[in-house]
Formats: structure tokens, C-alpha cells, sequence
């Protein structure tokens, strides 16, 4: 049984509140308060940063547990310890422990799977539990907890509808995760985020080029950074994720880290670091998945994060040309995204999902006429041997998810 399958014949929906959640979670005796935590907000970001805090926690000797979303492929990502997904027969006992909740409170898929996280985290006794925020940061159902530390990447344009049309609207939405009296990380140095959080009264801020600096470069496509915060230094930190983003990702998690360690008295091991951060993967971001033909997925899913992966990409491979395959939901301005798309490729094709939410060609083409469409079974064949080219295949979080099942 998976869990999205007690929703199938609900019609999706976003319910923004806490009230749902923090009943649920009381009638099961408030799991979420038996171990630390941290939460982690922003517009892009969220998922490598939460693996790169995870994996340092981890090898730190913590037991770790990991709540992100969406998944890619498998359902049971979202719940993972010490990187390992919860097991099928486990996810359906904490199914149907927390379907009479479920029907109770008229939870939401995202909340039906916190309010799972937290009770599996809490039975299996983990010491930290890294939290990525579904939306927002307020009003996400992960904000039930009291985090030891909060994270938000950045901010920028997506979810306006919900989250508001300003980015400071945005902000403080996301600034909500945000604790007077626990360290805040920002992974910018945006005005909409700081000047806000030093007006709600938060205490101890840290932020990017004022309290931790990085610098990011590419040697044989191994992108590495140099890193400091306070006393400390770490230069030549290797990842294995391409890109400057990726980059300020591991420089916010690291920060977030050592503020962790500073709490708990825990002295700073700099070969450990390294370790941790190589050993980080995080699937659909400027993954590469073939090198011959050179194929890179990327889940950029707005306007901010795609002109990002395009201009990373140029700047990586300043002598190909970009072939895109593209998909997104309906919810997104699909306008936008696809200007960005047709200023930077050589060539594009859109891919029709098979989903409710995801745009239909029909709709593009109004908009569009001439692009070029394909079902997600005819993208392999589109991609062909060729040292001219980079493939690259982006857009929603789903489409990607379903083209790495296919890979």
C-alpha cells in the first residue's frame, strides 16, 4: 500500500493551517517533541541542502531522520533513516495507524505523511530529524515542531497564488519556520529576507556574505568549494552535484551544522566534512545521468531556478549547444518558464505528462504553436549520440522523477 493511494478519489488540494496536524498529532501523544529537529524552508534548495545537513549529521555519528518531498520515483523516499527509505511492510503498518486521523481530521496528503514521519521518527528514536517544509514555512505542517536551528536558501517567485505576488510576502511566509530564541540561516543575503527577520525579533541570524562566505569552481567536472564561517576555513570540498547553487546549498547546510555542533559542545572534525559532503547524492539535481551521450536532469521547476540550470550549464559547457526537454504543472506560469527555455536552447521539445495537474500541449500550443511535443516514452529516442550537445531534461519534480525511472 502506498500512502497517496487513500487520496486517489480526493480532489487535490493545499490547506494551509496547523490546526489539522496539531490535533492528529495529540491524539498520538505529540511524537514530534521527542527528538531535536531542523527545519528548512526557501523557494529553491530545500532537498540538497537537507541532504547535504543530513549526511554531515550522519556521519557525525547521529541517527538522522530525513522528511522531503515530492518523491522522484519511489514513494517511500520521503521517509527515510540514515538514508534508508522505510520499508514497504513498515509504511503500511504506519498507514493504517494513522488512517483513522486521516478520515478524523480531513488531513491532506502532506500532512497524512508529517504526521507519519514524526511517529516514525519518534518509534525508531532518532536524534535529529531533518524536516524539509512542504510550502511556505508558516503555515507547513512541519512547523508543529520547535527546531533547534531553521534554514531558509532563498526566496523567490513560485506558489504566488498561495504565498502571495511580492517577495516579501513570500518571505514572510517562509520567515515563519523562524524561532526568537534558536539560530536562523539565510542562504542569501536578499533584504526581504533579513530586514524581516530582524524585525520579528530573531535573535541569533546568519546570513550569506555578511557571516559565512563560499567560492565555488569546476576542475574535470568536479565542482569544489572553498568555505568560511568565524575562525573556520575548509578549502577544496568536493561535490558530487554540479553548480554555483549547489555550492551555496552545501555553504548554508554547513553553517547550519556547525551551529548545530556548537550547541551540543561537539568539537569540528574538517576530514569528517569532507567525507560527508562527497558523499552526498540528491537525484534530479544537475544530475548527470549519461556522459555519452551527455544527458543532465534537473528538477527546476521555476522561473529562478531554470534560469540558473541554463546559465550554469552554459558556463560549464561553454561549447555545446542545449537540446531541452520540458514539462511542468498547470499551477505554473508556464509563459515565463518557457521564454526562459526557448532564449537558451538550441533546440526544445515539450513533454505531455500523464497526470491531472501537469500542462497539456493543447494549452501550450495556444500560446506556442510551433514547439515541438513528445510523450515521455519517445524522449530516448530523440537523444542521440552527439559531442555538440547537452541533453537536458527539465522542469517539474514529476516529470523528472518519471524520466530517471526510465534511465
Amino acid at each position: 500500500m502506498k500512502l497517496y493511494e487513500l487520496f486517489k478519489k480526493k480532489v487535490f488540494h493545499i490547506d494551509l493551517g496547523l490546526d489539522r496536524v496539531k490535533k492528529a498529532l495529540k491524539d498520538l501523544d505529540n511524537p514530534q517533541e521527542s527528538f531535536k529537529s531542523v527545519l528548512i524552508s526557501g523557494t529553491n534548495g530545500k532537498g540538497s541542502t537537507s541532504a547535504f545537513l543530513e549526511s554531515l549529521l550522519r556521519h557525525s555519528d547521529f541517527k538522522v531522520g530525513l522528511f522531503t518531498s515530492p518523491h522522484l520515483i519511489d514513494e517511500r523516499e520521503r521517509w527515510q533513516i540514515n538514508r534508508e527509505y522505510i520499508s514497504q511492510e513498515e509504511l503500511e503498518i504506519y498507514i493504517n495507524r494513522i488512517k483513522p486521523l486521516i478520515e478524523k481530521y480531513n488531513l491532506t496528503y502532506f500532512e497524512a505523511s508529517t504526521v507519519l514521519a514524526f511517529l516514525y521518527f519518534a518509534d525508531k528514536k532518532v536524534d535529529f530529524a531533518v524536516l524539509e517544509v512542504g510550502l511556505g514555512g508558516r503555515f507547513d505542517a512541519t512547523n508543529v515542531v520547535y527546531p533547534d536551528i531553521s534554514i531558509i536558501t532563498n526566496v523567490s517567485f513560485d506558489h504566488t497564488h498561495i504565498l502571495g505576488n511580492t517577495l516579501e510576502k513570500i518571505a514572510f511566509e517562509k520567515l515563519g519556520i523562524g524561532r526568537k530564541d534558536r539560530p536562523l540561516v539565510i542562504g542569501s543575503n536578499q533584504t526581504e529576507l533579513i530586514n524581516q527577520a530582524k524585525s520579528l525579533g530573531i535573535g541569533e541570524l546568519y546570513y550569506l556574505n555578511r557571516d559565512f562566505f563560499y567560492k565555488s569552481y569546476i576542475e574535470d567536472l568536479i565542482q569544489k568549494v572553498d568555505y568560511k564561517f568565524k575562525n573556520l576555513s575548509i578549502s577544496g570540498i568536493e561535490i558530487k552535484l554540479l553548480g554555483d547553487r549547489q555550492a551555496n546549498n552545501l555553504a548554508t547546510a554547513l553553517t547550519g551544522y556547525i551551529l548545530l555542533m556548537e550547541r551540543l559542545g561537539k568539537a569540528i572534525d574538517l576530514d569528517l566534512i569532507k567525507k560527508a559532503v562527497f558523499n552526498t547524492s540528491w537525484q534530479g539535481r544537475m544530475e548527470i545521468v549519461s556522459k555519452n551521450p551527455l544527458v543532465i536532469v534537473d528538477g527546476a521547476h521555476n522561473e529562478d531556478a531554470l534560469q540558473k540550470s541554463f546559465k550554469e550549464l552554459k558556463n560549464l559547457f561553454q561549447d555545446k549547444n542545449i537540446i531541452t526537454f520540458i514539462s511542468f504543472m498547470k499551477d505554473k506560469d508556464f509563459k515565463k518558464l518557457m521564454d526562459i527555455a526557448l532564449k537558451f536552447s538550441k533546440d526544445i521539445f515539450f513533454v505531455e505528462m500523464p497526470f491531472d495537474r501537469s500542462l497539456k500541449s493543447k494549452e501550450l500550443k495556444r500560446y506556442y504553436p510551433n514547439i515541438k511535443t513528445l510523450s515521455i516514452s519517445d524522449i530516448q529516442s530523440n537523444i542521440h549520440k552527439d559531442s555538440d550537445n547537452i541533453f537536458f531534461i527539465t522542469g517539474s519534480l514529476y516529470f523528472v522523477g518519471e524520466v530517471l525511472k526510465r534511465f
